[in-house]
Order: structure tokens, then sequence, then C-alpha cells
């Protein structure tokens, strides 16, 4: 099937940013952007052959396929409507807020054999790929621990607006630590396989004078019996972004801020992978990938199933920090 007419439903900084690449790197696609009316009118809007507001309209004017790049909560119910008018999606991350009623979505899009992908884009970048074939590659030994940590200083994503107004700091849009950084929550079930269990703490630390979570602290077991701890944070105020693996041979290390991926072993010489990627190389990727999938019948690399895997985690992270026990998964 050739792609003629796509919608983006949303235009916040993500949005854009889709209707950008887009247009770059696929002119001879239409597209419809789909608008709230609540927000103000963006220059990018301009590259929109048309604008709509409502998923309805934009069903009318043919699209087959849509982004959603709308605030968090309201990704399942945009779903769900696109789906059933067969449309292919690509979902921003996370896939929802919570995973009541993805169970209905998978089993639309399986009806109505569409393409859904969910933009978790760290799949496609060069040092979490080479962290992989390094791990999948065995030379690194049996793993013993897993450290992830992802952190920064949230009044610092976006120096232009007030950030206690962002998606980022608002509940009722989805933010919050867990739903806004849980590209490591997908990327720790890619590296090294399903959770069995999680114990977690899930905290405002009153610092930051908003109402979601700003820090995180999960302990989880891996299928194979190893512990993979989390911590994820919105008060860092040096920016760090890591995966480490203490194996029985040594270490491995992908550090995304500096952009390198380390592997030590004793008694050898290190070896080291440096990349230099600018951030919309991976959107591109995605985007490519994403239109291949429709066009060719290829399978996605972030599939429907690794979205509600991220969500049915966060959901028990929610649950076992409330209790105080470990859930089981």
């Amino acid at each position: 099937m050739k792609l003629n007419c796509l919608a983006i439903i949303g235009l916040g900084s993500i949005g854009r940013r889709h209707l950008r690449l887009i247009s770059e790197i696929r002119p001879d696609i239409k597209i419809i952007a789909v608008r709230s009316g609540h927000g103000e009118r963006c220059d990018e809007e301009k590259m929109a052959a048309k604008t709509v507001y409502s998923i309805g309209e934009a069903v009318d004017e043919g699209v087959q396929a849509a982004i959603i790049s709308s605030p968090a909560t309201l990704h399942l119910k945009q779903s769900l409507e696109l789906a059933k008018n067969g449309i292919h999606l690509l979902i921003e991350k996370p896939i929802s807020h919570t995973s009541d009623m993805t169970g209905e979505l998978l089993k639309i899009v399986n009806n109505n054999n569409i393409t859904v992908m969910v933009g978790y884009v760290l799949r496609y970048e060069p040092g979490a790929i080479k962290f992989k074939n390094w791990l999948s590659s065995k030379m690194t030994g049996k793993i013993l621990h897993v450290r992830i940590e992802c952190g920064s200083y949230l009044p610092d994503w976006r120096p232009e607006q007030n950030y206690k107004e962002t998606v980022s700091a608002l509940s009722e849009l989805g933010g919050g630590v867990l739903l806004e950084l849980s590209h490591e929550i997908d990327y720790l079930h890619w590296f090294f396989g399903k959770p069995i269990d999680v114990q977690a703490q899930v905290r405002n630390s009153e610092t930051l004078d908003i109402s979601v979570e700003d820090q995180v602290d999960l302990l989880i077991t891996n299928e194979e019996g190893f512990l993979i701890s989390v911590q994820l944070d919105f008060n860092r105020r040096y920016t760090k972004r890591s995966c480490s693996v203490i194996t029985t041979e040594g270490e491995l290390i992908w550090d995304a801020v500096k952009k390198n991926v380390v592997w030590k072993c004793v008694g050898e010489e290190q070896s080291k992978y440096t990349y230099n990627n600018e951030r919309d190389s991976i959107y591109r990727k995605q985007l490519k990938i994403f239109f291949d999938c429709i066009e060719n019948n290829n399978d996605p690399i972030v599939t429907i199933e690794d979205g509600i895997n991220v969500i049915n985690l966060i959901d028990a992270v929610r649950k076992a920090s409330e209790k105080g026990v470990k859930v089981l998964l």
C-alpha cells in the first residue's frame, strides 16, 4: 500500500518535530494536522495540507495512518477511534497512562490487521544498539547485576515555558517521572527480557513544587534471576542517562550523555565505541521504519505489545510503592 495521507494528532513539541521531519523526508505524503484548538498556532503547522479539530474530520479526509502525539491521557481513546477505522498508528510513548483498555486496543489492532508502533526512539539510538549487540554476543559473560539511571532537571527541559505548566508536571496530562522517563522501562525489557517482580518507591520530593512524582527507585528481578536497579528523577542538576551491567567477566556501560559504550574486562584493554548522532536522526529512522511497515508489510521494531509491557510494569510499580510490597508480574 502506498502511503499518501497521514494525520498528526497534537502539535506539541514532538508533534511539530514529526510534522517537520515528514515534510523533509516524505514530501509526497499529505499531512492533516489535528489540533485541540486550545494551544497557539505554530510555524510548523504551515507544512500541513490542512488543519482539522477532530479525529472524525481526519478520517473523512482519508488518512491511512496517524501519529498520536497528544498528552498520554488521551492516547488510548484516540488510538481506539483510529484503529476501529483501520488506520495505522505510531503512538508516542507511553501507549497510555494506565493499562486499562489496552487489551481492547490490541484486539482491534489484530482484527483489523493494522501496523502499530510505539515511540520508544532509544531503540534506534546507535549506542543502545551497540550495547544490545555486545550484550547478546555473550562476550560479556553472565550478568550479575544491572544499574539504570536517568535524571535531569525538569526546569531546564523547556526553558521557554513555565515547567509547572508543562505536560511533564501535570498528572491530568500524564506527567511524572514514570511516564515521562518510560524509555528506561522499555529498554530494560529489550536488553534483559521479562521482569518477574518489582519493589518500588515512588515519591515527590517537594523540591519542584509540582503535584506528580519526581523520584522513583525500583528493584526488579529478571527472569534469569539477576537484579535490575532503576533510578529515575526530575531533580538532578547534572544530566545522567546510563546503563551499567556487572558480569562475571567485567562491566559493560552505555552512557547516552557522553555517547559511548565501554566494555571493561580484567586483564584486557577496554573496548570503547563512540558515536555522534544528532537528535533528529533517531526520529527520522523511526518514521522511515513506520512507513516501511505500512508500505511493505514489514514488522515494527517497537510493537504494541512492547508498549503494553511498559505500562503493565508501571502499573505494578505504582501498586508496589503504594502497598509497600513486592509485586509479581
